[in-house]
């Protein structure tokens, strides 16, 4: 019983217990840092028990049960012998019955509460043994190391133990579903790349110093951002960001609105980085935007707190008459996809967790990227493919990017060949 609760109880758990003033959760804590000396205590207490019952049964019970049993025919002869077999028998039945299954099962139910109140004369039991205790701690660690077990075991816990426990947490209703999906994203941050959250350089809403001002001020006006991109002539120009507000701030104060005044220095990350380091950085450099940049300082894209933040808590766009959704369903229940989504947002949308060949070593960031992949060129409107029971079609080109695909569940009776040649 002992055994099993200092072992099913949480750490944690007991730490905050002990934190309040349990001396019997510190007790357990204590244990649980010595298992050699715990669990040798355990095992004298065992030993000394069994004796006991082997010689109070043979001393008291099978002298009391033999008389008896002389009287029963065809038993006389051997009523000794069977008054041990029955006493024998008995005591190991009510022993595992009342000294293992059920105190194990109340320990495994009350792992904390038990480990508590069993701990403390747990270790007085030790200190009153401790010359055998020392010498069977000893003599196992001894046997542990000619067997290369002596190190300790690392009981840090994995982010698969976690996402474990979300599930359980969740199926048992202790979370909600929208808290299990935070969480699990929030553990994928540091796993997701920059490039996959970023909007790329040919979709990003930028301010050209070469332009009138009327003509900036009209593209503000028209975007549904608030922070731009500054540069002469092209992205591969940069001076700086600007905020659409520092330029409302100058008109209601009077003044005339100079875009230049009110620009701010770049904030450059490569695409390489993840999406917590990007985090990391955007809160020590107190920005919202930040450039990103590829291996040879070329702009790729822009990537902004609200990209980091739809990637904890899922698609947090404001659908509006100047933003177009990424994704509709069908009325046969197929998806026609922007195929700019990152791979988070695929899964949400099919509610899958079909992952991506390559999609960790950061190969391609977007379903275009793994549509290109697989097929080997650059594709043209109906060429399709069929993957992990889904029919990918691309429905929709601007110029060599694709723009649209249609996602498409295959029923598992139906086979098809793929229109188009496979990787390889």
């Amino acid at each position: 019983m002992s055994e099993i609760a200092i072992v099913s109880s949480k750490r944690i758990r007991l730490q905050r217990l002990a934190e309040n003033g349990s001396r019997g959760a510190q007790a357990a804590l204590d244990l649980s840092d010595s298992p050699s000396r715990f669990l040798s205590t355990i095992q004298v207490g065992i030993t000394l028990i069994g004796i006991f019952n082997g010689a109070f049964g043979e001393a008291s019970l099978v002298a009391r049960l033999t008389p008896n049993l002389e009287t029963l025919p065809f038993v006389g002869a051997y009523a000794r012998e069977a008054a041990l077999g029955i006493v024998v028998v008995g005591i190991t039945f009510a022993s595992l019955i009342l000294g293992e299954l059920v105190p194990k099962r109340i320990a495994m139910q009350y792992p904390e509460t038990v480990a508590s109140m069993i701990a403390a004369p747990m270790l007085w039991l030790s200190r009153i043994m401790g010359p055998f205790v020392k010498v069977l701690t000893v003599t196992t660690e001894f046997m542990l190391r000619v067997l290369g077990l002596h190190q300790k075991k690392d009981d840090s816990v994995t982010e698969e133990e976690i996402a474990g426990l979300l599930r359980e947490g969740t199926d048992a209703g202790l979370f909600e579903k929208t808290e299990h999906d935070i969480v699990s994203r929030a553990l994928r941050l540091d796993d997701q790349r920059v490039g996959a959250l970023m909007t790329p350089r040919m979709d990003v809403h930028f301010i050209d110093l070469e332009d009138p001002l009327e003509k900036n001020l009209m593209k503000i006006a028209e975007s549904s951002y608030n922070r731009f991109p500054v540069c002469k002539g092209d992205l591969s120009h940069i001076v700086g960001v600007i905020h659409a507000g520092s330029l409302f701030e100058q008109t209601i104060r009077g003044q005339q609105v100079d875009i230049s005044a009110v620009i701010k220095p770049p904030l450059f990350v490569p695409e390489t980085i993840s999406a917590m380091q990007l985090l990391e950085t955007l809160k020590k450099n107190r920005a919202e935007l930040a450039l990103v940049i590829d291996e040879y300082g070329e702009i790729e894209g822009i990537v902004t707190l609200s990209d980091v933040l739809g990637a904890l808590v899922g698609d947090v766009s404001i659908i509006d008459q100047n933003h177009e959704v990424d994704a509709v369903q069908r009325e046969d229940g197929s998806w026609l996809i922007d195929a700019g989504v990152s791979f988070d947002r695929f899964r949400e949308l099919l509610d899958t967790d079909v992952h991506f060949p390559e999609e960790s070593a950061g190969a391609y960031h977007t379903l275009a990227g793994f549509v290109m992949t697989w097929l080997g060129h650059i594709p043209k409107i109906s060429d399709y493919f069929e993957w992990e029971g889904y029919r990918i079609e691309v429905v929709d080109m601007d110029r060599n990017r694709i723009d649209r695909l249609l996602v498409t569940k295959i029923a598992p009776e139906v086979t098809e060949s793929t229109g188009a040649p496979q990787p390889g």
